[in-house]
């Protein structure tokens, strides 16, 4: 999952952003793309509006959304019904679900037992590498079940740990590749985490309600598990190598000391009751999205029961109630979740998902994906999948390199989604490569937040995160293109 981070710009950026807004509208109505009806030629305009809001974050990216298909009200595009009708998606309830789990999951700290457990296994001996790929995995599979940004931020102190576990305590010179790489294996691994399940960020779940606002057909939890997880396990262990390649002639003066994540992990305490009773919340509800498939396997009209009455989008909803009634059994009468912590979860980018996904079923409604795709179309290579999953991945990645993933996932997809229409091809498969493109931002600290904070850290340099960020864009586009390919 991930959080957006808004830098608000200077009142002189603001009105370069609006007069640019302005001007991209009044053009996009005047030039309309050949054979779009009026509604679609008023929602490009609108378009053109919000897209240059999200890329210059004027104003929050959670209020550009509201702002799009508020405007197409006003405009006529179509009436308030059908243009907000994306915020009773259940993909949304699924979202709402997710992030009560995590927030029971950060809240009682079992992220960071979890951490410093993994990091005092025996098996990482005193090896710098074995320490490095061990907390990259980690932060992974945590931030599969949490916001990236929120992972990230637990796991960069403790990659602060690691580094200093290298340095004696009589003093010495901090490696510096070593410790470039260490913050960016945070940064990144939560990035390629967030693929490792459906919930695990905002694009996933944006890309799969467009998929199916375009197709009508779900991408289910095992669905995503098969088709998606693979690559970016393989992105995440080549990344891994890559840095360990970069940091190899500092390994030699490097020891780690395991001896201090032992001595943290110590420190807190015994498992507690609460902690047991939220990580048998996330096993029940991974048993429950795994269950339905497994149904079907065995008797196929009990699976079509079980996927109709337990959906995806219900389970964490179903479980993270039961959060609030259930106590923490230390002693207190409290339950593990509150309504203070309903409060705090991560609604600005559950109204940006929301208001994104209505603007992908207004393009699709009012004409105007079908005219983009038309016009598109005569540029795009047809015949080609592996080609084409690298067009749109390449396009996926240089918008998510300039704004937030989530935004870039709002305004790509609809545009794969319309030119795949044309040119043929399997317009799910093409839409889940384009959105595991959309978190492929690792060349800019504005890229990502998980980025901006592994650059805070003064460890990172910019030149440096451009240097390695590029070839790992490369590595993802590449992969994604062979792998999808090979898919479809």
């Amino acid at each position: 999952m991930d959080v957006e981070i808004a830098y608000p710009p200077g009142s002189g950026n603001r009105a370069v952003a609006l007069l640019i807004a302005a001007a991209l509208a009044a053009l996009a109505y005047a030039f309309p793309l050949p054979g779009i009806p009026e509604a679609g030629r008023r929602l490009t305009a609108i378009l053109m509006v919000v897209g240059t809001l999200w890329i210059a974050e004027v104003i929050p990216l959670a209020v550009t959304a509201l702002l799009g298909p508020s405007l197409a009200v006003l405009f006529g595009v179509a009436p308030a019904a059908r243009a907000f009708a994306s915020f009773g998606n259940p993909i949304i309830m699924l979202f709402i679900g997710s992030f009560l789990l995590a927030k029971a999951t950060f809240k009682h700290r079992l992220n960071e037992r979890i951490a410093y457990r993994v990091l005092s296994l025996g098996l990482l001996k005193n090896d710098p590498t074995r320490a490095f790929v061990f907390l990259g995995l980690t932060t992974a599979i945590l931030s599969a079940w949490m916001s990236n940004t929120a992972t990230t931020a637990m796991m960069l102190p403790v990659a602060q740990s690691v580094l200093l576990a290298m340095v004696p305590p009589t003093g010495g010179r901090v490696p510096r590749t070593y410790a470039a790489a260490l913050m960016l294996i945070v940064a990144y691994s939560a990035s390629i985490g967030g693929l490792f399940t459906p919930i695990g960020t905002p694009p996933n779940l944006i890309g799969l309600g467009l998929i199916q606002q375009a197709t009508g057909q779900r991408v289910s939890f095992v669905s995503w598990i098969r088709q998606v997880f693979p690559v970016a396990a393989v992105v995440l262990l080549l990344m891994m190598g890559y840095f360990a390649y970069i940091f190899r002639s500092e390994k030699i003066a490097l020891v780690y000391d395991r001896s201090q994540m032992v001595k943290r992990y110590a420190a807190l305490g015994r498992w507690r009751t609460v902690e047991r009773r939220v990580i048998a919340a996330l096993l029940v509800t991974i048993s429950l999205w795994i269950f339905p498939p497994l149904v079907k396997l065995v008797h196929e009209a009990g699976g079509r029961f079980v996927d109709t009455h337990l959906p995806e989008s219900v389970v964490p909803l179903l479980v993270a109630a039961f959060l609030f009634w259930l106590k923490t059994g230390d002693g207190q009468d409290r339950p593990i979740l509150s309504v203070t912590d309903l409060g705090e979860i991560d609604w600005p980018v559950i109204v940006l998902f929301a208001g994104g996904m209505c603007l992908g079923g207004l393009m699709i409604e009012s004409g105007m994906a079908k005219a983009l795709g038309e016009t598109l179309a005569s540029y795009v290579p047809p015949g080609s999948t592996s080609l084409l999953v690298l067009v749109f991945c390449l396009l996926a990645i240089t918008v998510s390199e300039t704004t937030s993933n989530t935004a870039s996932a709002n305004m790509v997809i609809p545009v794969v989604m319309a030119v795949t229409a044309q040119v043929g091809g399997d317009a799910v498969g093409l839409g889940l490569a384009a959105t595991v493109a959309c978190t492929f931002g690792f060349m800019l600290p504005v890229s990502t937040p998980t980025n901006a904070m592994a650059y805070s850290t003064g460890y990172v340099t910019q030149a440096q995160m451009i240097r390695y960020g590029v070839v790992l864009d490369v590595i993802g586009a590449l992969l994604l293109s062979l792998w999808f390919g090979w898919l479809l």
